[in-house]
């Protein structure tokens, strides 16, 4: 077995193994895994044959959405660095926060793009794109709760090589999924805002596989594949591939996402 072929199994399984990070452990409560269809027998003579599956956590064919399920993954990081305040003001910090990660990751992909990475610069596009759904998303509630509310600027941000973006990137990811916006659902909890616990809950959720898609990036930089992304216009959630049916978060089918 070739290097090559030996680091991208170990990639493939320890990111299997990561259950907070991956869409394996996203699916566990809400899913069960399906087999992917046979190869047509022309592709038989290729390294995958007619009977052999493609991966489980690959196959999204989820029957229930993760919102009308108690969620586990809520408890906030110890020494947590996040500024609590209202929910309204937990809004406020949420969208300052998904703004300058909209500002990074489309300059981000510019980078990318530059360096010749095109794959990892859709990666950079498609999640900028996500963090503007999560923007809007926590922008009208704010503006329901209080009509003048206004969107903050977009900051200045710093450039770097992509492999440290996507590091940057999913350190990012990370911090929100197990600190920021756990913080924010406890708040959102305690005030009964359940509107508010959806919003940030559903952001979370998809912060998760945001995280996931830069360790990847990252991890298989030197391999990339022509894969496209998917975007779920609903929630934000990104999918790679083309074998799912719907979003494991919402349940947006896959006719609904948006390709990069």
């Amino acid at each position: 077995m070739s290097t090559q072929v030996s680091r991208r199994n170990f990639v493939k399984g320890a990111a299997l193994g990561a259950a907070t990070l991956t869409t394996a452990g996203l699916l566990a409560a809400c899913a069960p895994q399906q087999e992917a269809p046979k190869e047509p027998a022309a592709e038989d003579a290729g390294a995958k044959g007619a009977d052999q599956a493609a991966p489980a956590a690959d196959v999204l064919s989820p029957t229930k959405a993760r919102m009308n399920e108690p969620v586990s993954s809520l408890d906030i990081m110890p020494e947590s660095t996040t500024k609590v305040g209202t929910t309204y003001e937990n809004l406020l910090s949420a969208l300052a926060g998904e703004t300058g990660a909209t500002t990074k990751y489309e300059a981000f992909s510019k980078v990318a793009e530059r360096e010749g990475f095109s794959q990892i610069a859709r990666l950079f596009a498609c999640t900028a794109d996500a963090e503007k759904i999560h923007i809007e998303l926590e922008y009208n509630l704010a503006r329901k709760m209080d009509p003048s509310t206004e969107k903050p600027e977009p900051p200045q941000v710093s450039e770097y090589t992509s492999d440290i973006n996507l590091i940057m990137g999913a350190n990012g990811e990370i911090y929100e999924t197990s600190d920021m916006y756990p913080s924010f659902i406890k708040v959102a909890q305690d005030e009964g805002n359940q509107e508010a616990v959806q919003v940030f809950t559903r952001a979370k959720l998809a912060e998760s596989v945001h995280a996931e898609r830069y360790l990847d990036a990252y991890n298989t930089i030197d391999e990339p594949s022509d894969d496209k992304y998917y975007l779920c216009p609903i929630c934000g959630y990104i999918h790679k591939g083309e074998n799912f049916t719907a979003c494991p978060i919402c349940l947006a089918p896959k006719s609904s996402f948006t390709a990069y």
